[in-house]
């Protein structure tokens, strides 16, 4: 190690306050900056600020739950974080609309990314899309073409979206907003890599593997089976049958769509382990379903299973069911494909929940298809 290096600047740790960003140098100096200079610390709430990681030797500071970098050398200087001017886009596409782009329809993956960068957005990727994208890969038994397709799509601007967490998120925060008498604050269910999609919260099995590619972690994932196929042919069947028998349940039991609301919390907080006292779920889901912007992903995922229940004329396959998990992700990215059927029974869900508050207007981010989507936005 040079002397330059062991006399430059390094943070040991950090404290947010109401007012302060406080850091603590190695050599023994405080650094004090006013909170107002970053806008995603002062509008993250506090336990998102209290959770940072040191940057490299100490170069600077990480808070993963808000994505603020702040270097040693900014605080120093009195370098203020600036609040983009253009709101970055977060666009989710299915696998099918990814499989459209793997063959140039309506553009190629070069041509998306230069759109994509243009339009200030980022592709978004769930744990689901990118195993079906890499199915008829692994079906042929075609790495090489997988490891190319996987390359292109990693050199796009992207994000991971770990959809399976969302639940268990808003679940957890809403029952804190409630015992404190607050209002909901949105969670943030982004992760910076694929594996982290993989597991409800916390650090992936795979952290500890560094400069893993996504084409490394998914030939992981595929070693083990193909899970998508694997998850679709064991519960496929099953799920089918009991949404057919919950299909055939007498009319005033099936529509009772607000009475069943605080059975199907009370199964999650249990299946999430999430302590609350059991006299005031009922109170509790009372509070969730009056305002549609509290857990908005559990409630539009709600309201989109009883409306396909209560549609008796339409035929409803193993994939429209395992498509409720797409359906989580509508809240939180500003536009989303879906096939035809899952899209058109969104969209009328979302309206409903619109008249109850007019906040929750994600009627527009719904697009049937990748080229639906760029012609309405790019």
């Amino acid at each position: 190690m040079s002397t330059a290096t062991l006399t430059e600047p390094r943070i040991v740790s950090v404290n947010v306050t109401d007012e302060a960003i406080v850091a603590l140098l190695a050599d023994g100096r405080a650094v004090s900056v006013p909170l107002e200079w970053s806008w995603r610390l002062r509008d993250g709430t506090a336990e998102q600020r209290a959770h940072w990681e040191i940057i490299g030797d100490g170069q600077g500071i990480h808070w993963p739950d808000v994505d603020e970098d702040i270097s040693v050398e900014g605080m120093l200087r009195g370098v203020p974080a600036r609040r983009p001017s253009r709101a970055e886009m977060r666009i989710l596409l299915d696998a099918s609309s990814l499989i459209d782009a793997e063959h140039g329809k309506p553009v190629s993956f070069s041509e998306l990314d230069k759109m994509l960068r243009e339009h200030h957005a980022r592709l978004i990727l769930t744990y689901t899309s990118v195993l079906e994208f890499a199915a008829p890969f692994e079906k042929t038994g075609d790495r090489p073409a997988l490891c190319d397709q996987l390359q292109q799509v990693e050199r796009l601007p992207i994000g991971y979206l770990r959809e399976g967490g969302i639940i268990n998120a808003e679940l957890k925060e809403a029952a804190q907003a409630f015992k404190e008498k607050r209002e909901f604050i949105l969670t943030n269910p982004f992760v910076k890599r694929w594996d982290e999609t993989l597991v409800l919260e916390g650090p992936s099995p795979a952290q500890i593997l560094v400069g893993q590619s996504l084409y490394d972690l998914v030939s992981m994932a595929l070693s083990r089976g193909n899970a998508i196929r694997a998850v679709k042919e064991r519960w496929g069947p099953w799920l089918t049958e009991q949404f057919e028998l919950d299909r055939w349940l007498p009319n005033t039991v099936r529509k009772a769509v607000v009475k069943h609301f605080p059975g199907a919390i009370r199964k999650g907080l249990a299946a999430y382990s999430i302590t609350f006292p059991p006299d005031k779920v009922g109170e509790f889901a009372n509070w969730v379903y009056e305002n549609p912007a509290r857990c908005p992903g559990l409630r539009l995922a709600y309201d989109f299973r009883q409306n396909l229940m209560n549609n008796l004329t339409e035929e409803v396959s193993p994939n429209d069911i395992f498509d409720r998990a797409h359906v989580l992700g509508v809240p939180y990215v500003d536009a989303i494909t879906m096939d035809g059927n899952t899209a058109d029974l969104c969209r009328r869900v979302v309206r409903r929940l619109k008249a109850k508050n007019p906040a929750i207007n994600y009627e527009e981010r719904i697009f049937n298809s990748l080229k639906e989507l760029l012609d309405a936005r790019f």
